[in-house]
């Protein structure tokens, strides 16, 4: 082989290398989202944490026996009503207020019944604006087994986006708005760890939640109350309070659930919404 052919063979081998090389970079580019869709993902992330931090925040102060109880759809609908800060719908906050005024038909007496209601709604919906907090009593709580690493209990009532409403007016729902810091209840007292092991299993035993919330805001297209979790009590079924605790605020608010969390490219994980 001569001198010329090695160096033409050099060369080629070069050429091909450097053609590959630059194929994979190509790929690779064009496999990445373009900067603009990224700024502008970035930029909706921005926008989203721009209005859960105007949202109002609750009083971390008040005292838990200050919360009303939460015990029909009734206070529902005026949680909603003062959380829309919309102009309230009289006649449709008096079908669900009045048993008369939804069974009647004659039209006169209806408006009679209305505007004899009327004040009556407005005083419910000034009483949520002013004090939008309560408590709810949920039974037969959900808890996975002891985690000994973590020394605590995930609470399946937060572990999805569950609604929750009364059946008196199924219309009016409220969900918790902060339910992935309140997921997992720590309970360090093996005493009570134990206790809590053993009912969870038991159906005639399962322990009851007491849930205190903060009407924060309305969801207007699904009359949904978003409501932010202060503390969870875990009690027994007479009521004996087993566990107690708040926010884990480490963790934001609307954090992605653990099943979706996102472990790729960062640049993915912003256009993926996380």
């Amino acid at each position: 082989m001569t001198k010329t052919t090695l160096h033409l063979t050099a060369l080629a081998a070069a050429l091909l290398l450097a053609a590959c090389g630059g194929k994979k970079n190509d790929d690779s580019n064009n496999d990445a989202p373009p900067a603009g869709s990224l700024l502008e993902a970035a930029k909706e992330k921005g926008v989203e944490a721009a209005k859960q931090d105007a949202l109002p925040k609750p009083d971390a102060d008040r005292p838990l026996s200050s919360y009303p109880e939460l015990t029909s759809g009734q206070q529902v609908m005026f949680l909603y009503a003062a959380a829309s800060k919309l102009p309230p719908d009289f006649e449709k906050m008096a079908e669900v207020y009045s048993r008369e005024y939804r069974q009647s038909s004659d039209a006169f007496r209806k408006n009679d019944l209305l505007q004899a209601i009327k004040p009556q709604i407005e005083q419910g919906i000034a009483q949520a604006a002013a004090h939008p907090y309560a408590w709810v009593e949920l039974e037969d709580t959900q808890l996975e087994s002891y985690d000994f690493q973590r020394k605590g209990f995930v609470v399946k009532e937060f572990e999805g986006g569950i609604t929750r409403y009364f059946s008196d007016s199924p219309q009016y729902t409220y969900t918790w708005a902060n339910r992935d810091q309140m997921a997992f209840a720590p309970v360090a007292d093996e005493a009570i760890a134990r206790e809590l092991e053993a009912m969870r299993t038991r159906w005639d035993r399962k322990p009851r939640l007491k849930v205190f919330f903060f009407a924060q805001s309305a969801d207007l297209n699904a009359q949904k109350v978003n409501a932010v979790v202060t503390r969870v009590q875990i009690t027994d079924r007479s009521g004996r309070v087993l566990v107690e605790y708040g926010p884990d605020t480490s963790i934001p608010t609307n954090a992605p659930a653990a099943e979706k969390e996102c472990r790729g490219n960062p640049a993915d994980c912003i256009m993926q919404g996380f």
